[in-house]
């Protein structure tokens, strides 16, 4: 009886021994699990890993480079004013897509006109007061109108040219001609130049291709889309083309210095915004977000976002960007 209950209280100590190592086991592979866990920080858009470098086959990093892409840029379109002829008066008609840019512009030849009188009588007071006929008083009067005038005119000019038009080209237009804008991004505005041809396909001619010349190019830059406006002169004579119409301009096939990337790079958020992941050190890594233009060789140009020589996750950034949406207690 004494032996049985031995040969039991031995067997009980066997077991809890092997069931405590087994627990010490499973506890330092949880402190070592934990230790060597990434952090997730700012919800997910920054991720630091434990070590001096993160090597992991799973993982590629690539620096972000200068390079010459093939381009063709081309560009939304739409007709802004038709140049007609007219059959009651000597002179030319604008119809213009909106009524606002028809004030704008009626405003504008009034002021030049306006300011074309005013610049003579200035002359005419000029001439009598040297001459001794007309007063100080005339000529300061002469003076305050003309200033007042060229500020109209100024102020006009301004207003057209902010929605793309070039009045002084507009005006000198000749009957049978469409105008039309198409809006550029900032970066490729170097690569447009004044009277190159641009090649013109619209929705309502799909398949038929007009020629048109570019006319002039904005000096403004849309605040919100980055976009510089280009007004381009399209010959019209079967007066096919009408203000409002829509299409597709292209400007020119070439090459262009551009900050690019390995497509494998951008990642594609759920609200439709490209990101990367940048690194300094190959251990944190930082989400930004980044504005991209044309795809060449497996390369993505970089319009804004990032600067050439800095790291970015070439290969694993999906596995990053995913590690935010795992519940850390599993």
């Amino acid at each position: 009886m004494i032996k049985r209950a031995l040969i039991s209280l031995a067997i009980l100590i066997i077991v809890i021994t092997f069931q405590a190592c087994d627990g010490s086991e499973k506890y330092t592979k949880t402190l070592e699990a934990s230790a060597s866990a990434p952090q997730v920080l700012d919800d997910g858009n920054e991720i630091v890993f434990p070590g001096s470098k993160l090597d992991l086959p799973q993982f590629k990093i690539d620096t972000v480079h200068e390079t010459t892409m093939k381009l063709s840029i081309s560009a939304p379109v739409y007709n802004l004013v038709s140049v007609i002829k007219s059959d009651i008066i000597s002179k030319k008609l604008y119809l213009f897509e909106n009524q606002d840019i028809t004030d704008l512009y009626s405003n504008y030849l009034t002021s030049d006109a306006t300011m074309e009188h005013s610049s003579l009588a200035l002359q005419r007071v000029k001439n009598l007061f040297a001459h001794g006929i007309a007063a100080a008083k005339d000529m300061q009067d002469a003076e305050q109108d003309y200033a007042s005038t060229q500020t109209s005119l100024a102020d006009n000019i301004s207003k057209l040219t902010a929605v793309g038009i070039n009045p002084r080209a507009l005006k000198h237009a000749p009957a049978g001609t469409v105008w039309a804008i198409a809006d550029i991004d900032e970066e490729q505005v170097s690569e447009i130049k004044p009277y190159s041809r641009v090649d013109l396909e619209y929705d309502a001619y799909q398949g038929e291709h007009f020629s048109g010349i570019i006319s002039s190019v904005g000096e403004v830059v849309d605040p919100v889309t980055r976009k510089v406006k280009v007004m381009i002169s399209i010959i019209n004579p079967e007066g096919k083309l009408h203000p409002g119409m829509f299409g597709t301009a292209r400007f020119l096939d070439g090459s262009m210095k551009v900050v690019a990337v390995p497509s494998t790079s951008v990642i594609q958020e759920d609200n439709g915004a490209m990101s990367v992941w940048v690194t300094s050190d190959y251990r944190h890594f930082i989400k930004r977000q980044v504005r991209i233009g044309q795809q060449s060789n497996n390369e993505d140009q970089i319009l804004d976002g990032l600067k050439p020589g800095e790291f970015v996750v070439a290969k694993g950034g999906i596995f990053l960007s995913n590690m935010n949406q795992v519940d850390p207690t599993d």
